[in-house]
């Protein structure tokens, strides 16, 4: 008795799972690049002065309290801050 042939639908099923898995591994490999080139994974610079960063902090937290600043900046900068602050 001869074998019966696949379907139209599982050929689809097959072709769609195929692409699925290749977009997984091309995001993860654009991933993988983007976390190699990212210079704010953690170590900073040794010439960064850390107790100079602690005091545009202070200054920054004055700029806001005094309302100098939108919030919207400081939360900018304050990111920017941390990821440059190494803490030990």
């Amino acid at each position: 008795m001869a074998r019966p042939r696949t379907t139209v639908g599982k050929l689809q099923r097959d072709q769609a799972k195929r692409e699925k898995a290749r977009a997984k591994q091309e995001d993860r490999l654009a991933r993988r690049a983007d976390r190699e080139t990212d210079p704010s994974d953690g170590d900073t610079s040794p010439a960064e002065d850390q107790e100079a960063l602690l005091a545009q902090f202070a200054k920054l937290h004055e700029d806001l309290a005094d309302g100098r600043i939108s919030i919207d900046d400081f939360e900018l900068r304050q990111d920017d801050l941390r990821r440059r602050l190494r803490v030990d």
